[in-house]
This record gives C-alpha cells, structure tokens and sequence, in this order.
C-alpha cells in the first residue's frame, strides 16, 4: 500500500511485490495509472480511499497471482544499480567530511547510438 511516490513505487518493484496506490497529489496519479497498467498492481484513484476499498484492493491483490507474477518480472528487468544504498554510502561520507562528494555521471543518453 502506497501513496503513489515516485521513489516508493521504484522501490516496491525493484524487489518485486505488487502494489495497491492511493494518491493524488503532484505526480502520483499517474504513477498510479502506470502501476494500474503495468499490471503491478491496483490504482484506487483517490488520495482518500475507503478503509472498504483499501481492504478489497489489498486482498484482491493478494489472492491475484497474477499481480505477484507480474511484479517479480518487472522487478527482472528493473536495472540493479543499488541507488539507494549509493546515496546512503555518499551522505556517510558527507557526513563524516563535511564537504561534498564529486563525481562524474555518466548518463546513458549522452553516448552516441543510445536513446
């Protein structure tokens, strides 16, 4: 159960389990409808579900094994590069120095041949 954060959902699908969104404000109804369409999950179309609806959505997914199924494929093809623990390892490091940490950042979409 979520409410539709970009970096929740991201999160929910790398390690494959399926999702039930509630939100909207700023992008999260859109997030949303990708969750919806995906098949990751079920979009609720409120900020403000119903305890009824939050539990049919969640027991529905649950019961489905087709949101599960779809959810550890989408998490096969999700890229394993473990932002998360990099931001945690580069604000230790900030941390301890009080100074920032440069780096280079490659992005995939600058080299030529790539999209």
């Amino acid at each position: 159960m979520t409410n539709g954060g970009f970096g929740g959902v991201q999160l929910a699908i790398a390690h494959g389990v399926p999702l039930v969104v509630a939100g909207s404000t700023e992008e999260k109804p859109e997030v949303a409808n990708r969750v919806a369409w995906s098949g990751v999950g079920i979009n609720l179309r409120t900020g403000s579900p119903s305890p009824t609806a939050v539990r049919d959505a969640v027991t529905r997914v649950l019961a489905d094994p087709s949101y599960s199924a779809q959810a550890r494929a989408l998490a096969a093809t999700a890229p394993a590069d473990q932002a998360a623990a990099r931001a945690a390892a580069l604000f230790a490091v900030l941390a301890a120095t009080g100074r920032p940490v440069l780096r280079t950042v490659t992005r995939r979409s600058a080299r030529p041949g790539r999209r």
